[in-house]
């Protein structure tokens, strides 16, 4: 833990220098108020899984902690204030891809986290995974919900007047590809359980989450 504790050190503070340079960028470029709020969130997002462990009284998990950094400097810092996404083509569906990931092992606790006992059990494989994969789904289609209605502020991330539905349910395919290939690795992970098996890193993921605050606790 101690280790991982280090390495998410280390990412924080590679994150806020990254990001304090592609703020700057951004302002220079066009210092609209949609773009003043991405600034914002950009530097207050990495607070959010402490926000989280307070108010569900969790157990920090480092792991977890820097693959969201990651994932937020990527989908932030990089694409929408350094301009990723005019830099790096496809990479709105390359994020989305792997939010398909991301939130098919956020299903995975929460099905365990739900679950009497909390047992990891090769009976669970077909439910478990099912509901990982729906819960990835589910995530897609509410972010778009959401970039519809950011759209009638006057900024337009879903790319309405432009590509529409096309670009909506290009969204929503990739991450659900994401969470079908979380929710097989899941089905895996559990059908073989005591077994000498490798695990990919959203099991990984996963796992350390479970440690820390689903198996010991009522």
């Amino acid at each position: 833990m101690e280790r991982m504790r280090r390495v998410r050190n280390g990412t924080l503070i590679f994150y806020y220098v990254f990001t304090a340079g592609a703020a700057v960028r951004c302002m220079m470029r066009d210092a609209t108020v949609y773009n003043m709020l991405l600034v914002l969130a950009a530097f207050l997002l990495p607070a959010v899984p402490r926000v989280v462990y307070r108010l569900c009284r969790l157990r920090p998990v480092y792991l977890l902690e820097t693959v969201f950094d990651w994932f937020v400097l990527a989908a932030v810092s990089f694409a929408s204030l350094f301009g990723g996404y005019e830099l790096i083509p496809y990479w709105d569906k390359i994020l989305h891809f792997l939010s398909g990931f991301l939130f098919a092992v956020l299903g995975t606790a929460v099905y365990f986290a739900k679950k009497p006992g909390h047992a990891l059990d090769p009976a669970d494989a077909f439910n478990a995974s099912l509901y990982t994969w729906m819960f990835a789904m589910m995530s897609a289609v509410l972010w778009e919900i959401w970039e519809y209605l950011v759209s009638f502020s006057g900024a337009d991330p879903q790319q309405v007047a432009l590509t529409g539905v096309g670009d909506t349910m290009g969204d929503i395919i990739v991450c659900t590809v994401g969470g079908l290939i979380t929710a097989v690795s899941c089905w895996k992970y559990l059908r073989h359980l005591g077994e000498n098996r490798r695990k990919g890193l959203m099991m990984h993921l996963f796992e350390a989450y479970y440690r820390e605050n689903i198996q010991n606790h009522p």
